[in-house]
């Protein structure tokens, strides 16, 4: 230490309680922008606070899970086989994160191992469609699950909207012509002029 200047290290110190104070205060008023790993999916949007899904210093727990995700909410929203896979789940004490994720985005898939969107995660602020099955129809065949398109209006309507650009085939790719944003989905071309 004795190339130092005696200034330096209370300097250092100094800042680092300046930066320490600054987070601290800043914790309580932008939490999520501070903390947060990402946004949280659309099953989550009316969750408020991170305290509602985690416990301080241990994250998000299966008790905190089950406020929102009981046995009789599963029961009457999900498949039976669901319904009786959480509920062993449940009555077992295991934990949910094995299996969900979160912070993913707004329309990510909290499922580990389920059907990534590969529209992005705007094709459901384009059409209205809340669910893959708005628009697709899975079907098994061969040993395989497909997803068939249906003919209804909200496929119908984004045919429309593509003006020939839209055509069955062609829907995965929508970032080779669209940018997305935050509430619309915006053509390249827009940015142009």
């Amino acid at each position: 230490m004795g190339c130092l200047r005696s200034w330096v290290a209370p300097l250092i110190w100094g800042l680092t309680a300046l930066l320490i104070g600054v987070v601290v205060w800043l914790s309580p008023q932008y939490t999520e922008a501070l903390w947060a790993p990402g946004h949280l999916s659309r099953s989550h949007t009316d969750v408020t606070s991170c305290g509602s899904c985690h416990e301080p210093f241990r994250g998000p727990t299966p008790q905190k899970c089950l406020s929102c995700h009981s046995s009789e909410k599963f029961a009457a929203r999900s498949e039976p086989d669901v319904t009786r896979f959480h509920a062993t789940i449940i009555q077992t004490t295991q934990p949910c994160l094995p299996c969900h994720v979160e912070h993913r985005g707004v329309l990510a898939a909290i499922t580990t191992g389920a059907l990534e969107n590969p529209h992005g995660e705007f094709i459901f602020r384009a059409t209205g469609a809340t669910s893959c099955l708005d628009c697709h129809m899975m079907k098994s065949g061969d040993g395989r699950k497909r997803m068939n398109l249906l003919s209804n209006s909200m496929v119908s309507h984004i045919i429309e909207e593509g003006e020939g650009a839209h055509r069955i085939g062609h829907f995965a790719n929508c970032l080779n012509c669209h940018r997305g944003g935050q509430l619309d989905v915006e053509d390249h071309d827009d940015e142009r002029g």
